[in-house]
């Protein structure tokens, strides 16, 4: 039973991002970045190492998609201090791997949990500016290679 919920979930989780706007996939990525930290937390207490070191992975992987996905050249600062943030909670996701204290687990949500929210609680009207923005840019190069 646990199996064929666990498919059904990847299967949702698969749907979901096909068709998910730039936004939805930010917020879904916050969104397993976090429960995958809670479930770290879970397996230190009950000291289920083995699944501890497979949620830290999934948890540094999600940051470094994060990071991947900052668009450096629009506002290189606004990505440089987010690119600084996510490398950060890697090293406190590590240092919780290797020290088994959840305190840095504690500092990582605190510090993310509001960037999530905030995000969450972007009006359509902002999300639907940020689209137009990356569509154009996406057309430049296009436009550019037609007039040669």
């Amino acid at each position: 039973m646990r199996k064929n919920l666990k498919a059904y979930n990847q299967v949702n989780i698969e749907s979901t991002l096909l068709t998910a706007d730039p936004h939805q996939v930010i917020l879904m990525m916050y969104d397993g970045l976090l429960e995958s930290i809670a479930k770290v937390k879970g397996a230190i207490e009950r000291k289920d190492l083995n699944e501890k070191s497979i949620l830290v992975t999934k948890a540094v992987n999600i940051l470094s998609a994060l990071e991947n996905s900052l668009d450096e050249t629009s506002e290189p600062q606004i990505s440089e201090n987010f690119s600084n943030l996510y490398r950060y909670c890697i090293d406190r996701l590590n240092d919780c791997n290797i020290s088994l204290d959840t305190a840095p687990l504690d500092e990582v949500v605190e510090l993310l949990k509001p960037l999530r929210d905030a995000w969450k609680e972007i009006p359509e009207t902002a999300k639907q500016e940020g689209l137009d923005l990356i569509r154009q840019r996406d057309e430049q190069p296009v436009q550019q290679a037609m007039e040669l």
